[in-house]
């Protein structure tokens, strides 16, 4: 399913330039925030079709970007992903409780992820 709008919220640079080629490498338009603030902003501005959000960000961490996507009456049916390290230390069934749609563990595995990304982007 390629072509689709991807934003990527995540403040590790080097994390934030893979996913973003790995995703732009499959078809897909990956654009990237740094932190959560900036990653609300960019979701007003341009509705992405989906959303991968870190767990742990420098300014409101994942489960605060979560909470505001869900009040937000323009923002609330973007499904929205955790890639976070919370997810491989038994943090899944709260994250998805906070509202997220899925998760993706990290570190993730380069040769899946678009793939991993993808199975979100079908449902």
């Amino acid at each position: 399913m390629a072509g689709k709008r991807i934003l990527v919220i995540e403040d590790d640079s080097a994390n934030l330039r893979l996913m973003l080629l790995l995703l732009n490498a499959a078809g897909h338009r990956a654009s990237g925030a740094a932190n959560g603030e900036s990653g609300l902003a960019a979701m007003r501005q341009d509705l992405p079709d989906l959303v991968l959000c870190d767990g742990c960000l420098p300014d409101i961490d994942g489960f605060e970007v979560i909470g505001r996507v869900r009040a937000d009456a323009g923002l609330a049916r973007v499904p929205v992903i955790a890639v976070t390290g919370l997810a491989r230390s038994g943090e899944t069934d709260r994250l998805l409780a906070a509202g997220f749609d899925g998760c993706i563990g990290k570190p993730f595995d380069i040769k899946t992820f678009a793939a991993d990304v993808g199975r979100f982007l079908e449902r």
